[in-house]
């Protein structure tokens, strides 16, 4: 997954409808961005809203999240093909309008992130309770939108997937993107892993061999950077040379225990090769 771009309110081409208050329970139509046919310009369409269903939640969408599976989908290049026409938009932040007779998790006027499937870039968005969180008042909703995605991926890799332990290594690729620096949040700052960088030598992981350790992989020194900034004890420019020896530099010949790999191709196979039998997605 690349950078995460947010859609929204301050989007210069459709600045003076999204600034629309939606109204509670319908009663006027609310404008939504469709794709009516793949690999050409979404349409902006005025739809009808319909009525919850009783675990249902109708928010106010403020920001949505633009990601690489929602190019893909509008292309017809993503695993799950949704009929045309749809609206695109897996993630979004916004104020809860209205609940269905069974919500009881949040609340009118409550701040909340959600995952929508394929319904997030409108003004208006139905979702199920369960796939909304309330935020603090104080967290903006421009970068909360970028969340769910990015971090439910991180979570999902590191702790249901690889079931990442205090003490093991975690090494990530493409660690400067939206995913990769959730994953060096998350294993860094949830589940204590370690972090290491090129240029490191066998006696500074000797020194840290009681921590976990993350090992950030990118493919520029800008990005390497930014990587350490977020968090990472360690990084490798794998445009430099082989991945392979720089980790083996970093860790010796016990390997990593987690690999996060979001490139694929030989940084998937170099990343690999220095895995201990790993957890790997």
């Amino acid at each position: 997954m690349t950078l995460v771009g947010v859609w929204g309110r301050c989007f210069p081409r459709t600045q003076t409808w999204l600034c629309r208050r939606a109204v509670p329970g319908g009663g006027r139509h609310y404008r939504t961005a469709l794709c009516a046919q793949l690999k050409q310009p979404l349409a902006i369409e005025e739809v009808a809203p319909r009525p919850l269903q009783p675990q249902e939640v109708r928010v106010d969408v403020h920001f949505c999240g633009v990601n690489f599976a929602d190019i893909l989908v509008c292309h017809g290049q993503y695993q799950e093909k949704p009929q045309l026409p749809f609206t695109p938009g897996m993630e979004f932040s916004g104020i809860v309008l209205e609940t269905g007779s069974e919500v009881h998790s949040v609340k009118e006027g409550d701040q909340v992130i959600g995952v929508s499937g394929y319904n997030g870039m409108a003004e208006e968005c139905i979702t199920d309770q369960k796939m909304l969180w309330q935020i603090p008042e104080k967290v903006p909703l421009l970068e909360a939108a970028a969340l769910p995605v990015t971090y439910g991926t991180a979570l999902l890799a590191l702790e249901h997937r690889a079931c990442t332990q205090p003490g093991e290594t975690v090494l990530v690729t493409a660690a400067a993107g939206a995913t990769g620096l959730a994953v060096i949040d998350v294993a860094t700052n949830v589940l204590q892993a370690k972090n290491l960088s090129m240029g490191s030598c066998l006696a500074f992981w000797e020194a840290f061999s009681d921590m976990d350790l993350v090992i950030a992989a990118a493919g520029s020194d800008e990005k390497c950077q930014l990587a350490m900034q977020r968090g990472a004890q360690a990084s490798v420019n794998y445009t430099r040379g082989s991945l392979k020896e720089a980790v083996q530099q970093l860790v010796g010949n016990d390997g990593v225990n987690v690999v996060i790999d979001t490139v694929g191709g030989n940084v998937f196979l170099e990343a690999l090769r220095r895995s201990m039998l790993p957890s790997f997605m």
